[in-house]
């Protein structure tokens, strides 16, 4: 299918000639664009590089609704496998109304066009989808990454051959199929639905499995109760040890203490001397420093001792109260019959 180097000369005749019933009148300047992409598109044509003719040729059209440019562009999408495009721009060259006044080479175009469209239809396949499974009446289904019609679901509908994709999507279903249709093929392609991860189909919805979902356990009755209780036990012995610990270093701040005034010579009372000007006793420091420390100790021990009290008791309630697992239903009583070589009898599960 070779494209004659006349083509041009065609184009710039029907352009001068066009009538006014059908075309809008033109300027010499839209003329000259006109012929100078249909000029480039002939050369891209011959050199193989029809996306880049096809682009030519469809700029030329705008310019000049000329059959003959549709034409040119109606083999540029057939040379690139466009069967269904081509097929549609050789239709529209076929149903042009020209008057009496048209070019004889518009009229020589769309004698072509029908020709080669006639040679084109057989040559274009076909796809059948189908959509099988729960909730196929709700899917979405997309060929190529766009959304199929669901009036042609079922039907056969033209495409171009090459490799394809075909989807089918639900709130809890899909499924997906790649597929190579070759020219003249009559394809069908059954999406059958299967389950999303995570969900199950129930009229439509996605219902979650019991217990939360997939990988989910479901934990025991009473089991986050028990692990509060626990953690209370701990706090409160936690507690109560440093509640010891405070208690022992003051008895053990107090006996140095008490060590410390037998070795003072003062007076009658080791640990309190007289002020010379008054009766007010007077402490040493590092008496003052001992009953300091002794009171913090005692104060912290008390706390400690307080805190240890209540988290252990919080503790033991929450354990004796938390909820059991129910114990598994018994097996129900079950009785058969058995046969055995001269003998009989009967056996079963209470």
């Amino acid at each position: 299918m070779r494209l004659s180097k006349g083509i041009g000369l065609l184009l710039v005749s029907a352009v001068l000639c066009a009538s006014p019933a059908w075309a809008q009148p033109i300027n010499d300047q839209v003329r000259i664009a006109a012929r100078a992409l249909a000029d480039e598109g002939f050369a891209l044509y011959d050199q193989g590089k029809y996306a880049d003719a096809l682009d030519k040729f469809e700029r030329a059209d705008a310019l000049v609704n000329a059959p003959t440019v549709k034409l040119l562009a109606a083999r540029t999408l057939e040379k690139l496998g466009r069967l269904v495009e081509a097929a549609e721009k050789y239709r529209s060259i076929t149903i042009l109304q020209l008057d009496d006044k048209a070019p004889e080479a518009f009229r020589d175009a769309q004698e072509t066009a029908a020709k080669e469209l006639a040679a084109l239809t057989p040559r274009i396949p076909t796809i059948e989808l189908t959509v099988q499974g729960a909730g196929a009446e709700l899917a979405t289904v997309m060929l190529d990454g766009k959304v199929f019609p669901r009036a042609l679901i079922g039907v056969k509908t033209p495409l171009n051959p090459g490799v394809h994709r075909v989807e089918a999507d639900t709130p809890a279903s899909a499924a997906v199929l790649d597929l190579k249709v070759d020219e003249k093929q009559a394809a069908r392609a059954v999406l059958e639905l299967k389950p999303k991860s995570g969900a199950e189909p129930s009229g439509g919805d996605v219902v979650p499995p019991p217990g939360g979902g997939e990988g989910t356990t479901k934990k025991p009755p009473g089991a986050t109760q028990r692990i509060i209780g626990y953690v209370s036990l701990g706090v409160g012995g936690a507690a109560t040890i440093a509640g010891i610990g405070a208690l022992i270093s003051a008895y053990s701040t107090r006996s140095d203490m008490e060590d410390f005034c037998e070795r003072r010579v003062n007076g009658s009372d080791p640990c309190t001397n007289k002020s010379e000007t008054n009766d007010t006793p007077v402490s040493p420091r590092s008496y003052v420093n001992y009953r300091d420390s002794i009171d913090t100790k005692a104060t912290l021990s008390t706390a400690m001792f307080v805190v240890g009290g209540v988290g252990l008791t919080a503790g033991v309630v929450l354990l004796l109260t938390a909820p059991k697992a129910k114990p598994a239903s018994p097996t129900k009583a079950s009785v058969e019959p058995w046969v055995g070589i001269g003998s009989v009898g009967l056996r079963g599960t209470f």
